[in-house]
């Protein structure tokens, strides 16, 4: 068996720390590459939704991922099976888009992403941070973006200053004294996000835009 000297020792050492430096640096490249084609992906699919906006003539609330899909508006890679209603981000980050009719009357797109926050890590942070920051892109053609808790902002279970701090309007109705979303600074970011943080509740994230 060889005998290591001073020296070898010295060298695999110095390998180990380099192996080390470069999986980390490979990691957070990565991230940095999922959180770009992350904002891709949700990007195509807003740009998809406002496009056909207005032109959807449907007579009661429905998924619209069926048709987009139809449409080649929805990404290969993020179809699991034709006529499904739920697509996936590269996160695999659960998205749907509904045609709401509210009152018979009020028609609206609704865009939820099924974030997850239940493990308080930095990485759920980073995606979270990540969809928010997409959502103020579009700051001129939402109506509103919500945090909401239970699937639907009807029931989240939060006093009124909550629902107020958790809600960010669109250019077009943040004029009344509602939060605006073009205005969203870092901070508010990072208290929007780390609401839900370590709690199993995780949330969705709602953008919704008018017909």
């Amino acid at each position: 068996m060889r005998a290591f000297h001073g020296g070898d020792v010295r060298r695999a050492g110095i390998i180990g720390v380099l192996s080390v430096g470069a999986i980390a640096g490979y990691s957070k490249a990565m991230m940095k590459y999922k959180l770009n084609k992350q904002a891709e992906q949700l990007s195509t699919l807003i740009n998809a939704g406002l496009r056909y906006s207005g032109q959807w003539n449907l007579s009661e609330s429905v998924s619209l991922i069926p048709y987009l899909i139809k449409l080649n508006e929805v990404p290969n890679e993020m179809i699991k099976s034709q006529g499904q209603v739920t697509i996936y981000d590269v996160f695999n980050t659960a998205l749907q888009m509904t045609y709401t009719i509210h009152n018979s009357n009020i028609h609206y797109t609704q865009f939820f992403i099924q974030l997850d926050t239940s493990n308080n890590s930095n990485q759920s942070l980073d995606i979270y941070r990540n969809v928010v920051n997409v959502a103020k892109e579009f700051h001129a053609n939402l109506w509103r973006m919500v945090m909401a808790s239970h699937g639907d902002d009807e029931t989240w279970d939060c006093d009124q200053d909550s629902w107020d701090n958790f809600t960010y309007y669109g250019d077009a109705y943040c004029s009344s004294g509602n939060n605006c979303l073009k205005d969203m600074t870092v901070e508010q970011i990072d208290t929007f996000c780390r609401y839900n943080s370590g709690k199993p509740n995780s949330p969705h994230l709602k953008l919704v835009w008018m017909e």
